[in-house]
C-alpha cells in the first residue's frame, strides 16, 4: 500500500504541475493576442494618420512643409514597426497556441494517471482492510477463530504441561 500511496502523490504533484504548466500557457497565448491586437490597432491608426498628414501639403513654408512630411514619414515608421510587432506577437500566439495544446494533452494524460493511481491505492486499502478483516487475530478476539493446537500424545496427569521435542526423544 506504501507504493500505491507513493505512486499517487506523485501523479497528484505531476497533475498539478501540469495544471500550472496548463495555466502559463494560457496566460502566454492571451498575452500574445493582446499584443497582438494592440499592434494591429496601432499599425492601423498610424497609416491613417500619416495618410492624413502626407495629403496636408498647405504649408505656409518650407519649414512647416518639411515638419508635415517628416511628422507623415514617422508616423508611417511607427505603423511599418507596428506592423511587424503584429507579425511576431502573432507568430508568438500560434506557438503559444501550440504549447497550450500540448500541456493541455500533458495535463489530461496526468489527470488520467492520478484517476489510476487513486484506483489503485483505494483498492490496496480494500486488500488491506480485507485482509485485516480475516486474520486470526481478528477473528479470536470476535470468538470465530480457536487457536491451533496439535493432538495431545500424552494423556496422563502431567499432560496440561507442554513437554519440549527434547523431553520426547530421552524416554
Amino acid at each position: 500500500m506504501k507504493r500505491e500511496k507513493r505512486q499517487w502523490q506523485r501523479a497528484r504533484r505531476q497533475a498539478l504541475m501540469a495544471q500550472i504548466s496548463e495555466r502559463a500557457a494560457m496566460r502566454g497565448l492571451a498575452d500574445a493576442l493582446d499584443k497582438e491586437a494592440r499592434s494591429a490597432a496601432l499599425a492601423e491608426r498610424s497609416r491613417g494618420l500619416a495618410k492624413t498628414y502626407a495629403r496636408q501639403l498647405e504649408a505656409r513654408d518650407a519649414a512647416a512643409l518639411r515638419n508635415t512630411a517628416r511628422f507623415a514619414s514617422a508616423l508611417a515608421s511607427l505603423a511599418h514597426e507596428a506592423e511587424t510587432a503584429r507579425s511576431d506577437a502573432a507568430r508568438r500566439a500560434s506557438s503559444q497556441a501550440q504549447a497550450l495544446g500540448q500541456a493541455q494533452t500533458r495535463a489530461r494524460r496526468h489527470a488520467e494517471r492520478l484517476g489510476e493511481a487513486k484506483a489503485a491505492l483505494e483498492a490496496a486499502r480494500e486488500k488491506g482492510s480485507m485482509v485485516d478483516a480475516v486474520s486470526p487475530s481478528r477473528l479470536s478476539e470476535r470468538g470465530l477463530a480457536r487457536p491451533v493446537q496439535g493432538p495431545s500424545q500424552d494423556t496422563g496427569p502431567d499432560a496440561s504441561t507442554p513437554e519440549s521435542p527434547c523431553a520426547r526423544t530421552s524416554r
